[in-house]
């Protein structure tokens, strides 16, 4: 059984997502979900201090009073474990929902298929496994940005350009470092390839492998250098026979 909290100030909005929720569900026999609407963030917040715990929290942001980040700021004043998704209308709040570790960030509309394989990730995580997060210098703070979320990086003009599944981008300021021990973290973690110079991908969003490159989901091509052609057709096809 896994406790679903939704707080959507919108009716509209709100009945969307429970009806996707139902749909998931339904999907999936023998998942067992329970959910709970709120329509204000002071809602939630006041049923949380009652003693209720939720495992997945899905927050819009833009509400009146407190919003969604505001939120998740207080719940993470004492639970550290509950995973939180953001819904908004707008890519503005993608850097503040990171840093109160967002599992994920999802524009408006909602689309049923990544909505779902979202779900499906973070569900089948075990509930004892926290996200991982890679840590990325801007010019006036350091923002952390979920392994999931992350498209590719790349190296441009000794700056770090982090794209991500929701269409941000994001550049850090200047590495002093070389790009490979600047993105260290994500090679120790399998989904990230390597796969040239200026170049790293995270293979769970690669839809096709061409000659020298990868697309990505998001149609972004990523390079792929002559000596590391062998080994990314390697991964790539080794992920198509895991799905």
């Amino acid at each position: 059984m896994i406790k679903i909290a939704v707080c959507e100030d919108c009716p509209m909005q709100m009945d969307v997502i429970l009806e996707l929720l139902k749909d998931y569900q339904n999907e999936r026999p023998g998942m067992e979900m329970e959910i709970s609407s709120f329509f204000s963030c002071e809602d939630l917040l006041e049923n949380l201090k009652a003693g209720n715990v939720y495992e997945l929290l899905l927050l819009d942001i833009i509400m009146p009073g407190l919003d969604g980040v505001g939120l998740a700021k207080e719940i993470r004043k004492k639970d550290h474990e509950s995973t939180f998704i953001f819904i908004t209308s707008s890519k503005d709040y993608a850097i503040e929902a990171f840093n109160v570790y967002a599992a994920h960030y999802i524009v408006k509309p909602l689309k049923k298929n990544n909505f779902f394989n979202e779900l499906d990730r973070i569900i089948s995580l075990p509930r004892n496994k926290t996200e991982e997060y890679f840590m990325l210098s801007l010019q006036d703070r350091t923002v952390k940005i979920p392994f999931s979320s992350i498209v590719c990086v790349e190296l441009s003009g000794r700056r770090l350009l982090v794209r991500l599944e929701n269409g941000e981008e994001l550049y850090g300021k200047y590495i002093r470092k070389s790009f490979e021990q600047t993105v260290e973290p994500l090679l120790k973690d399998p989904r990230f390839f390597h796969a040239h110079k200026s170049y790293m991908l995270n293979l769970d969003y690669a839809e096709e492998l061409k000659s020298d490159s990868f697309i990505m989901k998001n149609g972004i091509r990523v390079f792929i250098s002559r000596k590391k052609y062998a080994e990314a057709k390697g991964r790539y096809l080794k992920g198509l026979d895991s799905v």
